[in-house]
C-alpha cells in the first residue's frame, strides 16, 4: 500500500543465498538494485572436519592406507606403513593433505612417543599451514615435560619449536619454567632447551633463561648442562652472559681443567664483553693454589682456553712471563707444547 500511495513500483527482493543488494536512485528517479559482493564464509580448518568421515572423502588413496587412517593407532607398531603415510603427507595436494591430517587428529599425541609412528607426526608438523598449526598447541599442551624426556617425543617438540611461529610457543615455555635446570641436565631435554633458546624471542624466555643462568655453577660441569650454557652465552642477552660469568669466576681455574666445564669457559671468552674477558684472564694468571696456570696449560681443556686467550690478545705478555719458567714441563706434554708455541716460548 505504501508503494502504491507514493507512486512507486515495488522491487523484487534479491533471494540469492549469501548475496546482499543495495538500492541506487538514478538521475531519472528510478530505483535500481545494485548487487553487492557475496559474503565470504570462512571454511572450517582441517581439524574441525568430521574425522570419522574423512576417509570416505579420500577414495584416491590405496585401500590399505585408508584402513590405517581410519585407525591411526596401528601406525605405532608398523614402521613401513608409518613411513608410507609420512611420504604421502609430504607429496599430497592441499585438499588430500588436509583430509589426511583430519583423520590423524588427536592420535598424533600418542604417535609422538612411538619410534615407528613419530615420523608421521614430524611430517604433519612440517606440512601443516595457517590455522591448522593451532591444533598442535591443543594436542601437545600439558605434555611438554613428558615429550622433552622422551627419545622420540623430544624430536617432535624440537620440530614444533623450529616450525611454529613464536607466538604459538607460549605453552612450551610456560611448562618448562620452573623445571629448566632439571631439563637442562637430561640427555634429551638439553636439546629441547637449546632449540628454545635459539628460536624463541628473548623477551618470551627471560624467566626461563634467568633460572638457568642462576644455576650456572651447578650446570657447568654437567655434560648436558654445559651445552645449554653454551647456547645461552651465544644467543642470550649481555645481562645473561654477565650472570653466567659471575657464577663461574670463583672456581674458574678448576673449571678450566674440567673436560666439560672448559667448553663453557672458552665460550665465555668468545662472547663476554671486554671487561669480563680481562677479568677472567687475570683470574687464570693468578691461579696458584690447587690448580696453577701451568696446570691449566698442560690440560686438554685448559690449553684450548689459553689458545683462545692468545687469539684474542689478552694479557699476552703476562702469560709469557708466567709460563717461561715452566718450559721444561710444558715440553713434556702435547698440550703444553702447543701453548709454548702460541705464546712464543720456543
Amino acid at each position: 500500500g505504501t508503494f502504491s500511495r507514493c507512486g512507486l513500483v515495488p522491487q523484487k527482493r534479491n533471494m540469492c543465498v549469501g548475496v546482499q543488494a543495495s538500492s541506487i536512485i538514478t538521475t531519472s528517479g528510478s530505483v535500481m538494485m545494485k548487487p553487492c559482493k557475496p559474503r565470504r564464509v570462512p571454511l572450517p580448518t582441517i581439524f574441525e572436519e568430521d574425522s570419522d568421515n574423512c576417509v570416505l572423502s579420500l577414495p584416491q588413496l590405496p585401500e590399505d592406507m585408508q584402513e590405517l587412517l581410519a585407525d591411526p593407532s596401528k601406525l605405532n607398531s608398523r614402521a613401513m606403513d608409518a613411513q608410507a603415510v609420512a611420504h604421502r603427507l609430504k607429496s599430497a595436494g592441499k585438499r588430500e593433505r588436509s583430509l589426511m591430517l583430519a583423520c590423524l587428529g588427536n592420535s598424533l599425541r600418542a604417535m609422538a612417543f612411538s619410534g615407528e609412528a613419530s615420523v608421521v607426526v614430524l611430517a604433519a608438523i612440517e606440512v601443516a599451514v595457517g590455522h591448522d598449526r593451532n591444533r598442535f598447541v591443543e594436542i601437545f599442551r600439558g605434555h611438554v615435560l613428558e615429550l622433552s624426556t622422551s627419545q622420540h617425543g623430544h624430536e617432535v617438540l624440537i620440530k614444533l619449536i623450529e616450525t611454529l611461529p613464536p607466538y604459538l610457543l607460549g605453552f612450551v615455555i610456560d611448562e618448562m619454567t620452573g623445571r629448566a635446570v632439571a631439563t637442562a641436565q637430561h640427555k634429551y631435554g638439553c636439546h629441547v632447551l637449546g632449540s628454545i633458546i635459539t628460536y624463541s624471542s628473548l623477551s618470551m624466555i627471560s624467566e626461563l633463561v634467568a633460572e638457568i643462568a642462576e644455576e650456572a655453577g651447578r650446570l657447568v660441569c654437567d655434560w648436558q648442562g654445559k651445552d645449554v650454557l653454551q647456547q645461552l652465552l651465544e644467543y642470550g642477552t649481555s645481562e645473561c652472559r654477565s650472570v653466567i660469568v659471575q657464577k663461574l669466576m670463583p672456581q674458574l681455574p678448576n673449571l678450566s681443567v674440567d673436560r666439560a666445564a672448559a667448553h663453557v669457559v672458552k665460550q665465555a671468552f668468545q662472547f663476554a664483553d671486554e671487561s669480563e674477558k680481562q677479568m677472567m684472564a687475570h683470574a687464570l694468571l693468578q691461579a696458584s693454589k690447587s690448580i696453577s696456570t701451568v696446570d691449566i696449560a698442560c690440560s686438554r681443556g685448559g690449553s684450548s682456553i689459553l689458545q683462545e686467550i692468545d687469539f684474542l690478545g689478552l694479557c699476552r705478555t703476562e702469560f709469557h712471563l708466567r709460563l717461561i719458567d715452566a718450559l721444561p714441563r710444558l715440553a713434556k706434554c702435547k698440550f703444553g707444547r702447543r701453548i709454548a708455541v702460541c705464546f712464543g716460548l720456543q
